[in-house]
């Protein structure tokens, strides 16, 4: 090497080490001991909070995210407009668009709320001229629709930028899902190009290598599908879905219970997945290779909501539960107990050694909270408390970050108010007013009731739904399953030395598919006959209101807390240390009595 050149460090392949027969057979018997010990031992338990939960959390928690629903959980908007040329040109009339979109709808299996049907006579040659236009645009950037039906492209757009901006919107999933009547969109960079097209453009639409992979990354994504990155415990099906792999999935499942149960390390869960010769392979027909965990690969592991049906890949969220029969390793309040940040922001008991406690990432009241001086969201913050009787803990409060607001210009805000104005609001302020309201919603139950109650039942269909079309395909999956099982059973019989030539495994393969779609089959079922029970009675809608106090007042569940005021708050203004105004959601805006209580002063 001469003189004064810089040694460069030599890069080394990863080397997969296959697992052998013996190692195989070790795993297995580890696997039946346990099943022998307790055959309970690989059944999940029952968790108090729900796979929503964490959707919520992850959603909220990071910038810029964007849950991908499933098509019956999607709002669909119906786009219809008329402009001055039309009559001239022969274009369709409005109501026969609104017909045709109509039969689309109902075709593809899509329901549309009167509400959700936009009209509009206006030309779309210039863009910023259409208000009903950009009021639909609107609902889609802040997550209330996510699909949308139109006659024709060029019913949406005939401009470049109303047409950019479309294409960005379904570039990064905040249109989810677009049809049109006179047109078969395809939702890949080609589609988008031709889209452009129609769009009356003379831009040619072309995504960047990077951005083709992203685009067909986050449509799996939305389809629970295999994106690249193999997930231990569970194999890829020729679907791209992920299925338990028999013995590796219980071998992790005993090693949740070490770690939650019998209170082990990572290094010593570690430890005994790397003495039972865990292994993973991507796909059923693939070599098994031996997995050489350590405590960080176990940590990386527990940390990974995939493991409870939260699929994350970028700034893209989706409910594997939702998409198939997804068969989780843990439960939601066991990732939460696994993971000390999750375990913080959700104030539960973390089941590791205990370290200093990070930044809450979750708040509360997100983008709910407006300055009453600029009309901007404050943001949520907590600071810890270093002195005096409660230092440790964490001091909860809105901060207004616009520079031009008056809590930032102490000298207009003496002129106007004879006084500085603080440029943070503390959380027990708001909670004050929100709890005085609460204790007020005992106006026009009987009108609030029924509201509610549609509300409910909507959400009851949408859900059944789901449910029917999992247990639908669970059901065809058992039956292909069984068939595949009887196959291989009656080539063992007639030829056991072609089986074992080509086939070993097979018939452990079917076999453990057909108990993961009984259990299931099972499952769907009770969820169904939970779906169609009777639905709540005036007075249990009347205690359930009341609940909502008691949570707030005793909860020290900051996500539990938080979904109250998800469910009742729609917004509210701050001031002085005070709520200037508070805006309920529905049914519950014409609950409160303030006839009797109207000289609240915070």
């Amino acid at each position: 090497m001469a003189e004064g050149e810089k040694k460069t460090r030599g890069r080394h392949k990863m080397v997969r080490i296959p697992l052998t027969e013996e190692q195989l057979l070790k795993s297995e018997q580890l696997v039946a001991d346990a099943l022998k010990d307790n055959p309970d031992v690989y059944n999940l338990p029952e968790s108090k909070y729900s796979i929503e939960t964490l959707i919520d959390f992850f959603t909220k928690s990071t910038e810029g995210s964007q849950r991908i629903l499933p098509k019956e959980r999607r709002r669909y908007v119906m786009y219809l407009r008329k402009s001055t040329d039309d009559e001239a040109k022969q274009v369709r009339s409005l109501e026969d668009q609104e017909k045709e979109c109509r039969e689309l709808a109902k075709r593809l299996g899509i329901a549309i709320r009167q509400e959700d049907i936009f009209i509009e006579s206006a030309s779309a040659k210039k863009s910023g001229n259409r208000p009903i236009f950009d009021r639909m645009l609107l609902g889609f950037k802040t997550g209330k629709y996510q699909g949308l039906l139109a006659w024709s492209p060029d019913r949406l757009s005939r401009n470049m930028k109303e047409a950019g901006e479309i294409i960005e919107m379904i570039d990064v999933e905040q249109i989810q899902d677009l049809h049109f009547k006179t047109y078969q969109f395809d939702n890949s960079p080609n589609g988008k190009m031709l889209l452009g097209i129609l769009f009356a453009t003379s831009k040619q639409y072309s995504d960047k290598l990077a951005v083709d992979v992203l685009r067909g990354i986050t449509g799996a994504i939305g389809d629970g599908k295999y994106v690249g990155q193999i997930k231990r415990g569970y194999y890829v099906d020729v679907s791209g879905h992920f299925i338990p792999d028999s013995n590796n999935w219980r071998l992790l499942r005993q090693a949740v219970n070490m770690r939650l149960k019998d209170g082990k390390t990572n290094q010593e869960v570690a430890d005994f997945l790397n003495d039972a010769h865990f292994s993973y392979r991507k796909s059923e027909d693939d070599e098994y290779k031996i997995a050489k965990m350590d405590k960080k690969s176990v940590s990386l592991l527990f940390n990974d909501p995939f493991y409870c049906g939260v699929y994350k890949y970028g700034d893209n969220i989706a409910n594997l539960n939702e998409q198939y029969d997804f068969l989780p390793l843990i439960t939601t309040d066991e990732y939460i107990a696994l993971s000390q940040n999750m375990s913080n922001s959700f104030n539960e008991q973390f089941v590791g050694r205990a370290s200093v406690a990070k930044r809450l990432d979750f708040g509360l009241l997100r983008e709910k909270v407006i300055c009453h001086y600029c009309d901007r969201i404050m943001t949520f913050q907590r600071t810890k408390i270093h002195r005096g009787k409660n230092a440790g803990s964490w001091m909860l409060s809105f901060y207004c970050r616009n520079k031009e607001c008056l809590r930032h210009d102490d000298k207009k805000a003496i002129e106007q108010y004879g006084k500085k104005l603080p440029k943070t609001v503390r959380m027990k302020y708001i909670t004050a007013h929100i709890e005085w309201t609460l204790r007020h919603l005992t106006k026009n139950t009987l009108k609030a009731y029924k509201l509610y109650i549609g509300r409910l039942e909507q959400k009851l269909v949408v859900d059944r739904e789901i449910a029917k079309r999992k247990l639908v395909d669970a059901k065809a999956e058992l039956k292909q399953n069984e068939v595949m099982y009887a196959k291989y059973q009656n080539l063992q019989v007639i030829s056991l030395d072609d089986y074992k030539k080509h086939h070993k495994g097979k018939l452990e393969h079917y076999q453990n598919l057909i108990t993961t779609n009984t259990a299931s089959i099972e499952n769907l079922n009770k969820e169904l006959a939970k779906l169609n029970s009777a639905l709540p009675t005036r007075e249990q809608f009347v205690e359930l209101v009341n609940s909502y106090l008691k949570t707030v007042l005793n909860t020290t569940d900051l996500i539990e807390e938080d979904a109250v005021y998800k469910e009742v708050v729609l917004n509210l203004r701050v001031a002085d240390n005070a709520v200037s105004v508070i805006k309920l959601n529905p049914p519950y805006n014409m609950m409160v009595d303030l006839d009797n209580n109207s000289s609240w002063s915070g």
